[in-house]
């Protein structure tokens, strides 16, 4: 067994109860991926003083190794924070989400709670388990954790969360709450649509090249999320807007407008 890089850290002092923990209790690292749902990497990584694991994935080691719950989230929680620069986002529970802007902050949240992995780790990630869930790109991942790309399909979902090493149990909830989301932002968009007289695709293209973006797919809907291109030659870079955004005069390239601000 390595040693813990920082001991004396809120990480390290983390990584040390759970390792004391489970050799009190007399237990492998294979014995407790087994009893949590989880992968021995995820195991050794929390144990790493590396790595930070989740709190979800924190309190289920502590579970089976019989340590103090209180104990463990308070060293998570000052590990979590410490030299962050930024607070987690504050999110909704997923059994309360009800649209893509809140799954979009708690899908944020999450990528926070397991300590702001890096790009080419989340990649990585899922890329371990691409046969199961497919892949989860750098770009991909990097749109949807800042909320520049709603999750477009059940598969991404669940890639992102093993990117953000969410508990496999939990992916059915994650599952349902964006069938629900979906179902409401349709419903949205066709009762949008029917008070609009049926926008044409025609339209909204020409529209949407108007306010300096090219269309990448087709149009489905003002509301459902759509992919383009910017037109600047500084920029070209693919991102995703809402129609009903540009209709609002909200909508544009996020990119450049981050970069102008």
């Amino acid at each position: 067994m390595a040693p813990i890089p920082h001991p004396n850290s809120w990480k390290g002092q983390l990584a040390s109860e759970l390792r004391a923990g489970r050799s009190a209790r007399g237990l492998t690292r294979p014995q407790v991926a087994g009893k949590v749902g989880t992968s021995v990497g995820t195991i050794q990584r929390a144990e790493s003083g590396r790595d930070l694991p989740t709190l979800q994935m924190a309190h289920a080691i502590a579970v089976v190794c019989r340590l103090n719950g209180e104990r463990i989230e308070s060293l998570w929680r000052k590990a979590s924070q410490y030299g962050r620069k930024q607070h987690v986002t504050r999110a909704r529970p997923p059994s309360q989400i009800l649209n893509s802007a809140e799954l979009g902050l708690a899908l944020r949240q999450l990528w926070q709670m397991n300590g702001c992995p890096s790009l080419d780790e989340m990649e990585r990630r899922a890329k371990a388990r691409i046969r199961e869930f497919g892949s989860l790109s750098r770009s991909t991942a990097w749109r949807i954790r800042e909320r520049d790309q709603s999750v477009t399909s059940k598969h991404q979902l669940f890639a992102y969360l093993v990117a953000c090493e969410v508990p496999e149990k939990r992916f059915h909830l994650w599952a349902e709450t964006w069938h629900r989301v979906q179902q409401a932002e349709s419903r949205r968009d066709t009762t949008s649509d029917a008070r609009q007289g049926r926008l044409t695709a025609a339209e909204a293209e020409q529209r949407v090249r108007e306010a300096g973006l090219v269309p990448l797919e087709r149009f489905r809907g003002s509301r459902v999320p759509w992919t383009v291109r910017c037109r600047r030659r500084s920029c070209r870079k693919v991102s995703r807007i809402r129609y009903a955004d540009i209709i609002a005069g909200e909508g544009g390239c996020a990119i450049c407008a981050r970069r102008a601000a």
